[in-house]
C-alpha cells in the first residue's frame, strides 16, 4: 500500500529533485495542503468518496443551538426527527439565512412557530440552530441526524498510509507538491504548469466517481416523429 514517501517519490520525480531539495518536512507541508485542497474539490463537484460521515444528536427542550461534530469537513445535509426514534420519520431541514427570511418573520416566530414537520436550520460556522425550537413534548432522543464529509487525516510522516479515495490515485496529490515545490522557489511558469495537470488530473477522477451523473449511462429508444424522410 502506498505511503506519503510513495507520493513524494513521485513529485520528486516530477520536479527533477532530491530529498535535499524537496525535503521530508517541506513534503509532508505540501502534501497536506494538496489533501486538504483535494478533498474541497471533491465536494464542491457534490462527489460523495470523500468520505461521507452520519452522526446523532440529542436535543433538549427549550435548547436550538447546538456544535456540529469535531471532525466534520463539510456539512451535507441536516434532519430532523421530531416525532420518534424510528428512522423512517427524520426529515431533511432546509437552510435558512436571518437576510432572507419570508416577509413577516424573524427568527423569534421561527423558533415559536414554525411547523416540526417543515424544520429548518441555520448554519453558524462550528454549530448552528435548528428551528423550531425544541420542546418537552418532541422527542429528543437522537432528534438530529448529520451528514457531513469527514476530515481528512493530515500526514505526520512520511511512513504514514495513503487513505481512501487519494489511494484511488497517490500520483495526484504528487503533482500537486510538485507545483507548490516550485512556488517555494520562485518557479512560478513550472508551478503553474503542474497546477494544470494536478486539476485535469482531479477532474478526471471525479468524473469517474461522479456516478450519479455520470453513471450508468440509458439508452434511449429511436424516435421517428418529427423528421422528414
Amino acid at each position: 500500500m502506498a505511503t506519503l514517501a510513495t507520493i513524494l517519490s513521485f513529485a520528486r520525480a516530477q520536479s527533477q529533485t532530491d530529498s535535499n531539495g524537496l525535503t521530508d518536512t517541506n513534503g509532508i507541508i505540501f502534501a497536506n495542503e494538496a489533501l486538504l485542497d483535494f478533498h474541497r474539490r471533491m465536494i464542491a463537484k457534490g462527489v460523495d468518496a470523500s468520505q461521507l460521515q452520519e452522526a446523532y444528536q440529542d436535543t433538549t427542550a427549550g435548547v436550538g443551538t447546538y456544535l456540529y461534530p469535531t471532525d466534520m469537513f463539510f456539512l451535507k445535509a441536516i434532519e430532523i426527527n421530531s416525532t420518534s426514534t424510528n428512522a423512517d420519520d427524520y426529515i431533511t431541514a432546509t437552510q435558512v439565512d436571518v437576510s432572507n427570511l419570508p416577509m413577516g418573520t424573524s427568527f423569534s416566530w421561527l423558533r415559536q412557530n414554525l411547523d416540526f414537520q417543515q424544520p429548518q436550520f441555520d448554519d453558524r460556522g462550528d454549530w448552528f440552530e435548528i428551528f423550531p425550537t425544541p420542546t418537552a413534548t418532541m422527542n429528543n432522543t437522537a432528534a438530529i441526524r448529520i451528514f457531513y464529509f469527514l476530515k481528512p487525516t493530515e500526514f505526520t510522516a512520511t511512513t504514514d498510509t495513503v487513505n481512501y479515495p487519494v489511494s484511488l490515485d497517490y500520483r495526484i496529490l504528487g503533482y500537486r507538491i510538485a507545483a507548490d515545490y516550485y512556488r517555494s522557489l520562485n518557479k512560478f511558469d513550472e508551478a503553474q504548469a503542474f497546477d494544470q495537470l494536478y486539476e485535469q488530473k482531479v477532474d478526471e477522477l471525479n468524473s469517474t466517481l461522479s456516478r450519479g451523473s455520470q453513471q450508468p449511462i440509458q439508452a434511449n429508444a429511436i424516435q421517428l416523429t418529427g423528421w422528414e424522410f
